[in-house]
């Protein structure tokens, strides 16, 4: 989801979490209101799948760090006001009349208690999350590419006070994941994610109790060093000629020694008293992460199938049992050898109709061509004749020109020599 802050207009990319809280803009540094209610960004196309928008998810590994502190505090006050009565004795001065040390060693030692049962009841609700039937059979075997949306709604039909778990949300995110990207790999790799965040989540969860595991000894020897400075101190300024003064520079000293061992034995005793149930409340958190991983692994990543058919699902539902399924598949392959000799018959048949037409085709190609040929070869005779006859009447008409030619020549010059003997003599008879 996406909101604009109005100062500087920059996109924000808020969660569940976020609705209704204030939160700080990274570029102007401004505070601003998260509304309510807002409205996803819708894309040109619309998503492949519905937008499910989830739940807000609690803190599953870290307590309330305020009503950790009331609690505790309240705790410490109960139990100094039944030190009352004993006080006196050796235990009632122990966290009474030993100063302020010892007083806030048991502080730190409630609040610390406090933490350790307030994350023992969290672990006791994620543990009892384990026991959910988050795979119904009716959905089916396996969870594949048509049926992952029916999963995920079976999961957000969980009753909202163990729908808020480790293992609620894993499995949820998961299968939202494999309905977007329908890849087994992927979703492993965001299993593997998102154990590795919640268990360093948990880690994280328990340094505060260990600051205060650290703390109360310390401070133990913070009243040890004070108590000892007090002793020394009322010894050297007491006057060692006045008995009574003397006397009452010794009481001072001892009451400071004791103080000084006192605030040291409680910071060790509680110390110690603490580090039990720590190590107890850590172990049993481990071991429900490690259930809620082997959870995951065992059980959801191999109902998962990536494959875009669901053949094997359908034989799956269909056959009721092993030998149903063996026999299906026998009349399938007595099927299928049956179907496959009536297809090489066909193709064997349709092979020798083929060669049949060819044979054929190839008979009346033959017969064309040499018709065709014979036919060329008696028209370009005929032609070659005509073409023959033609030029020896040419030749002929040719021979008759010319011979009638050479007539005519010799006609001409036997007329042109009579007349030139007659020129000469009339010329030389006029001489």
């Amino acid at each position: 989801m996406q909101i604009s802050c109005p100062h500087c207009s920059t996109a924000l990319d808020v969660t569940q979490e976020h609705l209704g809280h204030q939160v700080q803009c990274p570029a102007c540094q401004n505070r601003l209101t998260v509304p309510t209610e807002v409205d996803p960004v819708e894309g040109g196309s619309g998503p492949k799948h519905p937008e499910r928008m989830g739940w807000e998810e609690g803190d599953h590994a870290n307590v309330s760090f305020g009503m950790s502190l009331l609690i505790g505090a309240g705790i410490t006050i109960a139990f100094l006001a039944l030190m009352f009565p004993f006080l006196g004795t050796r235990l009632g001065d122990l966290f009474l009349d030993r100063g302020w040390v010892n007083w806030v060693e048991t502080f730190l030692f409630c609040w610390g208690l406090v933490i350790l049962m307030m994350k023992w009841r969290k672990n006791q609700s994620q543990a009892r999350a384990t026991l959910l039937n988050l795979f119904p059979q009716h959905l089916g075997r396996e969870i594949h590419v048509g049926n992952v949306g029916g999963f995920i709604d079976n999961i957000y039909n969980v009753s909202p006070k163990l729908r808020d778990s480790l293992m609620v949300n894993r499995i949820r995110k998961s299968l939202e994941l494999f309905e977007s990207r329908v890849n087994n790999g992927e979703v492993a790799d965001f299993l593997n994610t998102q154990s590795d965040i919640d268990a360093n989540r948990s880690t994280s969860s328990y340094s505060i109790v260990k600051v205060f595991l650290w703390a109360i000894p310390i401070l133990g020897f913070i009243g040890t060093v004070i108590g000892l400075s007090v002793a020394v101190g009322s010894l050297a300024m007491g006057d060692t000629t006045d008995p009574e003064a003397l006397k009452q520079s010794i009481n001072s000293l001892t009451g400071g020694l004791g103080t000084a061992f006192d605030t040291t034995l409680l910071g060790l005793i509680l110390s110690i008293l603490m580090s039990f149930p720590l190590a107890a409340v850590q172990k049993k958190e481990d071991e429900t992460l490690t259930m809620i991983d082997a959870f995951c692994v065992e059980k959801l990543l191999p109902k998962l199938n990536d494959s875009r058919t669901l053949v094997g699902e359908q034989l799956i539902q269909q056959a009721d049992s092993i030998p149903q399924l063996v026999t299906s598949l026998a009349k399938a392959h007595e099927t299928f050898l049956v179907n496959l000799n009536e297809s090489t018959r066909m193709l064997t048949e349709t092979a020798e109709f083929l060669q049949l037409r060819m044979g054929e085709h190839q008979r009346v190609m033959e017969k064309t061509f040499t018709d065709a040929a014979s036919q060329l070869l008696n028209t370009s005779r005929d032609v070659f004749l005509r073409s023959n006859n033609q030029l020896e009447k040419s030749f002929e008409s040719i021979a008759t020109g010319i011979d009638s030619m050479n007539r005519s020549l010799k006609d001409l010059g036997e007329n042109q020599i009579p007349n030139e003997a007659k020129k000469k003599r009339g010329f030389f008879s006029k001489s």
